[in-house]
């Protein structure tokens, strides 16, 4: 089985920059054969070939072990999430494009189980968040032999059902994602029950009746039933359409289910989800107030509650706090990945709101936290939050609760990059004099190619105030709600792809930024009508190493948290490449006295080891390690036994991710 897999990737191999011609080692694993859903890659791929800036070299690698996967996965850093980055980058593009169908499938594909080792084993997690929510709340099923993989399984197609549903799509369709019947972990030729046809253009798993489905109709009904339209026309990119898509196609679930199962969902935004431990972590709210972290007392921030097992500082962004919290019940608490996918929708959830302007980042937030998060889990929280009224917020992080957004409380720190404006013009990037893209004016600091979707310069122009320019995470997320607001204002047809875009976001980020941008845009003025009306090809001509290197720069924690910069405090944290003894960790920064775990090779299946824990993949053994120093060095602050903040603490555990990636 498995050497036919390898044949047929060889045309993908040979296509693949930089590979020598080294044999490939055959190795035993368990499949399920990447092409045994081969419809969904078909699309996939189609979406992904739109706009690929990170050169992943195609889907079906994502689905192979690390080791086969490593040789597609482009500018991609960690293999673990190159399925999730594949999903995301597709999801993006069939979003722009107002494509259901595309946006189904990359979130099918998402949920798809990947090879692994042996029979019996379960694949890494991803420990990165996804750009789009709705990819981010979804993880790929497990071996169907590995320990919890049917209660798994299901949460996952369930999750899926919601989100599939949410961009208007068939719900029904996230049965189709399941794996196979369970193999003999005794099995030493690794395949299992499965198949493996690249020819088979209808996905051999289905051709074959090889499927074995992980809920029923009936469940999927009862799990989108709290999707409603509203959220979907959120969720979706195809506006009014996409609502009344996702509205009868529950409907239709409902229809084929039996009226008993459909009554037992809640009325709430989430029923409750099955299979929910949230071990000490009993006060999941959230905490809404000023001068939180030794802010103003004037500047009002999110932070969660219980600081012991929530241990993450204050943001103007209740999306990081949401992320981190969520990640927590997996990382600690009970370290359920159920609790950790359910509290994931509640999350998406309040980011759509966010998005459409139905929910403002204030203490409403906080609240619809909570509920929704006490409805999701059957669990009423042990504590409400200590925040403040949010009619005393007047200077909190900005948001876009109307068609324009809020001028900035401050002047917010753009650094070097003094010109954000764009330029809308034809020809550029040598493209045809009548063919009109988009592109950052100052190219010197957002260096990037031209699109025809503004979006994509948007997104990479708002990650560029963290990545360089100040390194600031309030300028970004101010940046982020000034993008929300035109992309809602296109979805609902007020703004078009045109000049009026570039002059919208001047207007509004200088007002939002409490800047003068140094430069107006060079664009020609052209009306949508001499533009080109396709919003899809984003495919970033002429993008530069450097704009490459900026896009895969993923932004960290430390500036995430409290929106401080990264340089605060940090230069009292150090690193050094010496490795101490047979502790692989090499990095030696110890804020309050608490070192980064050590990381110890101890061989086997997984052979990296921190504390009790062990890991396939080096990677997730070294964010362990530098997770389990933050922890420590933040119980520190908060207790007042250390010298330095939780915003320090923050800064040096960016430090020591990247002493392991380096």
């Amino acid at each position: 089985m498995y050497t036919s897999s390898l044949l047929a990737l060889l045309p993908l191999l040979a296509l693949a920059p930089g590979l020598d011609a080294s044999p490939i080692r055959v190795v035993k694993r368990e499949v399920p054969q990447e092409h045994s859903h081969e419809q969904f890659l078909t699309t996939v791929r189609a979406s992904l070939n739109i706009d690929n800036p990170q050169n992943i070299q195609d889907p079906v690698f994502a689905l192979l072990g690390n080791a086969a996967a490593a040789a597609g996965q482009g500018n991609v850093t960690d293999t673990d999430c190159l399925q999730q980055a594949v999903a995301d980058q597709a999801f993006t593009n069939a979003k722009a494009a107002g494509d259901v169908a595309g946006q189904t499938a990359a979130l099918i594909y998402r949920a798809l189980e990947r090879n692994t080792g042996s029979v019996g084993l379960a694949s890494v997690a991803c420990n990165e968040t996804a750009t789009n929510p709705e990819i981010a709340a979804i993880s790929q099923h497990q071996d169907p032999a590995s320990d919890g993989a049917a209660a798994t399984n299901k949460a996952i197609t369930l999750e899926l059902a919601k989100q599939i549903a949410s961009v208007g799509g068939d719900p029904r369709d996230a049965l189709k994602s399941g794996t196979f019947a369970a193999g003999e972990t005794t099995d030493n030729t690794g395949a299992g029950n499965t198949c493996d046809d690249a020819d088979d253009a209808d996905r051999c798993i289905f051709t074959q009746n090889l499927l074995q489905e992980d809920a029923t109709e009936a469940e999927i009904s009862s799990a989108v039933a709290g999707v409603s339209a509203a959220t979907a026309a959120v969720s979706g990119s195809s506006g009014s359409s996409a609502a009344a898509t996702a509205t009868s196609a529950t409907a239709a679930v409902a229809a084929s289910s039996s009226s008993a199962a459909a009554s037992t969902a809640t009325s709430s935004t989430n029923a409750a989800a099955a299979d929910i431990d949230i071990g000490d972590c009993t006060d999941f709210s959230m905490t809404f107030a000023g001068g939180l972290d030794n802010r103003a007392a004037d500047e009002f921030t999110f932070e969660p509650t219980d600081q012991t097992n929530f241990n993450h500082g204050s943001a103007l962004n209740p999306s990081i706090i949401t992320t981190a919290m969520c990640d927590t019940f997996v990382n600690a608490c009970a370290k359920s990945a159920s609790t950790r996918d359910a509290c994931k929708t509640v999350a998406a959830d309040l980011d759509s709101q966010v998005t459409a302007g139905t929910l403002a980042k204030d203490q409403t937030f906080a609240g619809a936290w909570l509920s929704g998060l006490e409805s999701t889990f059957g669990v009423t929280s042990t504590g409400q939050g200590s925040a403040e009224s949010s009619a005393n917020a007047s200077t909190a992080a900005v948001t876009s609760t109307g068609t324009n957004v809020a001028a900035a409380a401050d002047t917010l720190d753009v650094g070097a990059c003094t010109d954000f404006s764009m330029t809308f013009a034809g020809g550029l990037d040598n493209r045809a004099a009548d063919e009109f893209t988009f592109e950052p004016t100052d190219q010197t600091n957002f260096a990037h190619g031209s699109a025809l979707n503004p979006s994509i310069i948007t997104a990479f122009m708002c990650d560029t105030f963290v990545n360089a320019c100040a390194q600031s995470a309030a300028t970004r997320e101010a940046c982020k709600t000034v993008a929300a607001d035109l992309d809602s204002q296109v979805t609902a047809g007020t703004l078009e792809k045109d000049q009026t875009f570039a002059d919208a976001w001047l207007t509004e980020l200088e007002s939002a930024l409490g800047v003068t941008s140094t430069g107006t845009g060079s664009g020609s003025g052209a009306s949508s009508a001499a533009a080109a009306t396709s919003a899809v090809d984003d495919s970033a001509a002429g993008v530069s190493s450097a704009s490459t290197t900026s896009l895969t720069a993923a932004s960290t924690s430390a500036a995430d948290a409290a929106g401080v910069s990264s340089t605060s405090s940090a230069s009292t944290a150090s690193s050094t490449t010496a490795a101490s003894g047979d502790n692989l960790q090499t990095f030696t920064g110890a804020l309050n006295g608490v070192a980064a775990t050590p990381v110890t090779n101890v061989g086997g299946d997984k052979p990296f080891q921190v504390k009790t824990d062990t890991f396939v993949n080096a990677a997730a053994a070294f964010q362990r390690s530098c997770d389990q120093q933050f922890n420590g060095c933040a119980d520190a602050a908060n207790s007042g036994s250390g010298d330095s903040t939780v915003s320090d603490c923050s800064a040096q555990k960016e430090q020591c991710d990247a002493a392991a990636t380096a």
